[in-house]
């Protein structure tokens, strides 16, 4: 049997198909995408491993700034440095992403340095934060700042699969974040001058978060974030003759950055007309009437 040609040339052809077989599997498009997809999946958080990390070098950061007495601003300062730094790295890591200097990176780190820097603000502001509660103060914190890295993380490359979950999370926590920061802004007394600028400036760095999925020109996406600074700003500046609680403040100035962006968004996506205008429009209208009812209660 064993010399019989037949079963030496079938042997033969065994043989050859065996690494070439194996070759196509690994050379395989379909398989190759499949694998660098994944890592965008929720299955793919533990392979990112250094976000969660980062997440928990700021919570412990957030809670000495909020634990020592008298205040530190630096150590807050440095936390936000290191969440910057640190967000740069991750996104540089990105395996399909083709981020290599800081302004491939900077458009992605708005978000999580912003909201590092209002969210410490914030809670040291409130008089409930302290002794044991600053534990889970700063660990929901973190929490959100892991939150908007994992948004920005999986943001990077278009239409993978949890794309469109990292995009809401940063729709969501870019609002989150712009409401903490007016309210912060009223929390300290900041000057008007000084308030407004900050308020403008903050802003149009959100507005550039916002505008990044639907504007692939970065110029002509900062041009419109920088109206809608300097829109913001101005109604800063006309709330200041307004005699308005902090919150309430801070509501009315969220309801219009959310109804610029949300319609210059949709005007950028060409899917503006009338039923969106008429929804955002609502929207501002309930929160504007809660605004107005909750100045007449408190001076009731």
């Amino acid at each position: 049997m064993h010399g019989d040609p037949r079963w030496q040339h079938s042997t033969i052809e065994y043989a050859t198909a065996v690494p070439l077989m194996t070759q196509a599997t690994f050379d395989n498009p379909s398989w190759q995408d499949h694998e660098e997809r994944s890592a965008f999946d929720l299955s793919g958080i533990p392979r990112s491993i250094s976000i969660l990390v980062l997440a928990a070098v700021y919570g412990t950061g957030l809670a000495l700034f909020l634990a020592v007495e008298p205040t530190k601003p630096w150590i807050l300062l440095a936390v936000v440095a290191l969440v910057a730094l640190g967000t740069d790295g991750i996104l540089r890591s990105h395996p399909g992403g083709q981020l290599r200097g800081f302004a491939d990176t900077s458009p992605f780190l708005f978000v999580p340095v912003l909201m590092a820097l209002a969210s410490g603000l914030f809670l040291e502001d409130l008089d409930t934060v302290h002794g044991y509660r600053i534990i889970p103060a700063a660990f929901g914190a973190s929490a959100v700042l892991a939150g908007a890295l994992y948004g920005e993380y999986v943001s990077v490359i278009h239409h993978g699969p949890s794309y469109a979950l990292g995009r809401l999370l940063l729709n969501v926590l870019t609002y989150v974040a712009a409401f903490v920061f007016y309210a912060v802004i009223y929390a300290y007394d900041v000057s008007l001058l000084p308030s407004a600028f900050a308020v403008g400036l903050f802003s149009m760095l959100l507005a550039v978060e916002i505008f990044r999925e639907a504007e692939a020109d970065a110029y002509r996406a900062l041009v419109f974030a920088a109206v809608i600074g300097l829109a913001v700003a101005q109604i800063r500046w006309a709330l200041y003759f307004i005699s308005l609680e902090d919150f309430l403040a801070a509501i009315l100035l969220l309801l219009v950055f959310y109804q610029a962006t949300g319609l210059i968004q949709h005007h950028l996506t060409g899917t503006f007309s009338r039923t969106i205008a008429a929804e955002f429009t609502l929207v501002t209208a309930v929160g504007a009437t809660i605004v107005v009812l909750g100045r007449i209660f408190s001076f009731g």
